[in-house]
């Protein structure tokens, strides 16, 4: 049977999981037949201390040993406190705007204004044909506005208008600092002690030579250096990560600020376009990291292989000199990881941490664009009209030419139509000029 060289033991070659697989050693042949005892010979002289033979070269390094079973899982620690309110989101569109209140009752009319300076007569035409219906002159100057009425009361509420969109969520805050390590886990088990090797056969007794007187000892020779330590095994597979803990509970919210007092409502302008989503606000702090929790209990050792028969001593040679120390032999490819063992119990959550101070609120994000504007409401019911107010003073009469409106109309026995249209027209602009007439 070929026989594996190893550090930790000889195991039988071929093996399933060698203690340490490198290059099979020669087989060794079979025992001779012993031969039979001589007869006892006088004990001859002591020999000379044999010289002590090189030193084998240091086995390769046995492979490690299987995983122990991972401790139990201990408790969670306490989560850390909860890391700072992300940034506020945009503000979402603005909603759709309620429908308008019923109009309040209208106020007393105002004092009515000064009468408008009359127009300059036009110049008489000659009476034809009833010609097409002239355009309709202009307004007289609008005289002061009157005061205006006391507002009427309050239309009923519209109804509410849609909700806005919800604005972006903010950045997610950054993950808390992470806490303390846990205390190491026991050391598992040791793996499963191998098989032991045959035992060698027992060479041939020598015949036995006369005693002869003992010799003076020999000093111990000098220890050979240590061999150079073997490469350490492979580390076994990491074992699975245990569960993450629980969130902690969001920090209390702020207290709102006080609202503004409501302004006038203006007047409704057209729908504008949408303004673009603000940026997402800064991400919070981080939180403090809750402490590690304790670490998991050891796991149990694994059993322990059975003993090989134990050979026949063979006879003790003498002791030699201690020689050089032999190289170092190859260090033997690592074995296979033993299968990682069961997953400990997890331990019970920590304590929840305390709540982590809120963080500062963002900016606010751009005001999202108006809703569209509600169906108006019933009109309310007319107020009563107000007594009419004294008139005003009579201003004082624009000048105007008459020649200069009429410098360029026809011969009224001749004037057509279209140049008495032009005509007036050309009177209506120098009112207008002079600040008499509204355009």
């Amino acid at each position: 049977m070929a026989m594996y060289s190893c550090g930790c033991q000889p195991v039988p070659y071929p093996n399933p999981t060698p203690c340490c697989p490198v290059v099979p050693t020669t087989p060794t042949g079979s025992t001779g037949i012993t031969g039979a005892t001589g007869a006892t010979g006088a004990t001859g002289a002591t020999g000379a201390t044999g010289v002590t033979g090189a030193t084998g070269a240091t086995g390769a390094t046995g492979a490690k040993g299987a995983t122990g079973a991972t401790g139990a899982t201990g408790p969670t620690g306490p989560v850390g406190a909860t890391g700072a309110n992300g940034a506020t989101g945009s503000t979402g569109p603005r909603g759709g705007t309620g429908a308008t209140g019923a109009n309040g009752i209208t106020g007393p009319t105002g004092p009515q204004g000064p009468a408008g300076v009359p127009g300059v007569p036009g110049v008489p035409g000659v009476t034809g044909a009833t010609g097409a219906t002239g355009a309709t002159g202009a307004d007289g100057i609008t005289g002061p506005t009157g005061a205006t009425g006391a507002t009427g009361a309050d239309g009923a509420t519209g109804p509410t208008g849609p909700t806005g969109a919800t604005g972006a969520d903010g950045a997610t805050g950054a993950d808390g600092i992470t806490g303390p390590t846990g205390a190491t886990g026991a050391t598992g088990a040791d793996g499963a002690t191998g098989p032991t090797g045959p035992t060698g056969a027992t060479g041939a007794d020598g015949i036995t030579g006369p005693t002869g007187a003992t010799g003076a000892t020999g000093a111990d020779g000098a220890t050979g250096p240590t061999g150079p330590t073997g490469a350490t095994g492979a580390d076994g597979i990491t074992g699975p990560t245990g569960a993450t803990g629980a969130t902690g509970a969001d920090g209390a919210t702020g207290p709102t600020g006080a609202t503004g007092a409501t302004g006038a409502d203006g007047a409704t302008g057209p729908t504008g376009p949408t303004g673009a989503t603000g940026a997402d606000g800064a991400a919070g702090a981080d939180g403090i990291t809750g402490p590690t929790g304790a670490t998991g209990a050891t796991g149990a050792d694994g059993a322990t292989g059975p003993t090989g028969a134990t050979g026949a001593d063979g006879a003790a040679g003498a002791d030699g000199i201690t020689g050089p120390t032999g190289a170092t032999g190859a260090t033997g490819a690592d074995g296979a990881t033993g299968p990682t063992g069961p997953t400990g119990a997890t331990g019970a959550d920590g304590a929840a941490g305390a709540d982590g101070i809120t963080g500062p609120t963002g900016a606010t994000g751009p005001t999202g664009a108006d809703g569209v504007t509600g169906p108006t409401g019933p009109t309310g019911a007319t107020g009563p009209t107000g007594a009419t107010g004294a008139t005003g003073p009579t201003g004082a009469a624009a000048v105007l030419t008459p020649a200069a409106a009429v410098a360029t109309l026809a011969d009224p026995a001749t004037a057509t139509t279209a140049q008495i249209a032009t005509q007036f027209n050309a009177l209506v602009a120098a009112l207008q000029a002079a600040g008499l007439v509204e355009t």
